[in-house]
């Protein structure tokens, strides 16, 4: 589909968990295909080892994308790196759970990285300081977007570091949503595709504010997102719902 408004910034391909649908998701062999396919940003999740390691992995518990048990919580990185993240895809063998700072070291040049913390505040204690001391540490700064749900998660964010872009991501609408956007100076918001709000997404984007709507499931929602003025990209977890995956649009605010 050919891009109404042809000055504004190329669409962004964002990929959701990495190549998510060919590949084991948040593991570095779906980043580095999503790198190969010609995103422009991956999304992944983030969450705090027993040991205070910043692990790529989506859910509370290693049970559904692992050959493993137990809460990430309570188990330090050597534990769960005795488990294999292959979600079923036998093809792939033992694939490791990764550090953040290992997929900014392996793909973090390349794209964007969208790192979603995971957890409300009462359950991500340490967890802003911790990631905001690793982006400086890696110089990665300017290359990563920090997402959240929990407003109060991205208030700490940017009292461990304001030089960090913010996202703030959600599924429903409310009532304060403008103020709140505002007070949180985010750099972009995330929205369900099922609760974009068209007139709220103008004025967000009227404020300089990008919108990365998730997650897109077929070429129709995909198209439907590039055609619409107020939208910068959209999350898949097939990055062939683009068409021609292998060319690479312009990644937010890079030098």
């Amino acid at each position: 589909m050919t891009d109404p408004n042809p000055t504004r910034p190329a669409f962004l391909k964002i990929a959701h968990r990495g190549y998510s649908l060919r590949y084991p998701e948040n593991t570095l062999p779906a980043f580095e295909a999503a790198v190969a396919a010609g995103a422009d940003v991956i999304e992944l999740d983030i969450r705090l080892s027993r040991d205070g390691e910043l692990v790529v992995i989506h859910d509370a518990t290693v049970d559904r994308t692992s050959n493993g048990r137990g809460r990430v919580a309570d188990l330090s990185l050597a534990e769960l790196r005795r488990f294999s993240y292959a979600n079923g895809m036998s093809a792939f063998g033992a694939v490791p759970i990764p550090t953040l700072a290992e997929v900014i070291d392996r793909v973090g040049a390349q794209v964007t990285l969208n790192v979603e913390i995971k957890g409300r505040r009462s359950g991500s204690a340490g967890m802003e300081r911790a990631l905001a001391a690793l982006l400086r540490r890696k110089g990665a700064v300017d290359r990563v977007i920090v997402s959240a749900f929990d407003r109060r998660v991205l208030a700490g964010v940017k009292r461990a570091d304001g030089q960090v872009r913010t996202g703030l991501l959600h599924d429903r609408a409310w009532k304060r949503f403008r103020e709140d956007v505002r007070k949180l100076g985010v750099y972009s918001v995330h929205p369900r595709l099922s609760a974009i709000d068209a007139e709220a997404l103008r004025w967000v984007h009227s404020e300089g504010v990008r919108v990365f709507p998730w997650v897109a499931k077929d070429r129709g929602d995909v198209d439907r997102c590039r055609a619409a003025d107020f939208i910068d990209g959209v999350m898949v977890n097939d990055l062939a719902l683009f068409g021609d995956a292998s060319h690479r649009g312009h990644n937010p605010d890079r030098t």
